[in-house]
């Protein structure tokens, strides 16, 4: 008969790291309700020994001392977090907003969430010329973002005279366009755009399917335009501020003011 051999188990099993860990994350108050258990459920002819309460009790007391200890060290980090972000308010930084955008702009305000400090910034809608690939040629180029609002009204944002963007046609500087900091919607934004020309019928050249995205990059060239005009009216609204939530974690860049 072959015979069988027995493997001893390890002395440091996970299982042993688990119950360690839960033992060391206990806080105070459960420490004292486990103990009062105890107490309560003890075999009165078998009662606890005065060195096994002494010993609880001083477990206790370190117990105790550590939470208030994680509490005090928890207060000087949010103190310290607060006060770093404070320092950056009028900061000009480059970020990874709350919404996975990458922003520039300067530090309004601070807040906090939760307990964690979080950089307001607040940028004006702008139309900037891109150096992706696309197929816009020289030229002078005016734009209509248009939206519904949960009745069904139409509004819209123009930049057109002053606020439109000329651009040279050249590779790598501006053969794209892109519009930033864009309103929050409740639904899509259409995005329409006049020829090279300036004027002329707006037509449609993309749309951001969601509300909250702020950027459109638009690559499309004068003959690859929808080729209906945009003929429906629509409720002007006054440029406004778009507003970002940033985490001090994904500030990438921090160029103090005036520079």
């Amino acid at each position: 008969m072959a015979g069988i051999t027995a493997t001893p188990a390890s002395n440091s099993s996970p299982s042993n790291s688990l119950t360690t860990d839960a033992i060391n994350d206990i806080d105070l108050g459960t420490f004292l309700k486990l103990m009062i258990t105890e107490l309560q459920n003890q075999d009165p002819l078998n009662p606890l020994d005065n060195k096994d309460m002494l010993a609880q009790i001083s477990q206790i007391r370190e117990v105790g001392a550590t939470d208030k200890l994680t509490k005090t060290l928890d207060a000087v980090l949010l103190g310290q977090s607060i006060a770093s972000a404070t320092n950056m308010i009028g900061a000009d930084i480059s970020a990874i907003s709350d919404g996975g955008e990458s922003i520039s702009g300067i530090v309004s305000r601070v807040s906090i969430d939760k307990g964690v400090p979080k950089l307001h910034v607040e940028n004006l809608p702008l139309v900037l010329p891109s150096g992706a690939t696309g197929n816009i040629d020289a030229g002078t180029y005016a734009y209509r973002v248009l939206w519904d609002d949960v009745d069904g009204n139409l509004f819209g944002m123009e930049f057109s005279g002053d606020k439109s963007i000329k651009t040279t046609g050249e590779a790598g500087v501006d053969r794209a366009i892109q519009l930033r900091n864009l309103p929050v919607t409740g639904g899509p934004k259409y995005i329409y755009r006049t020829d090279a020309s300036g004027g002329g019928d707006y037509q449609l050249v993309g749309v951001v399917a969601d509300g909250t995205k702020a950027g459109f990059l638009d690559v499309t060239g004068d003959s690859d335009r929808n080729g209906s005009p945009l003929t429906q009216s629509f409720q002007p609204v006054a440029v406004a501020y778009r507003s970002y939530d940033v985490d001090l974690k994904n500030v990438s860049a921090i160029r103090p003011p005036g520079l």
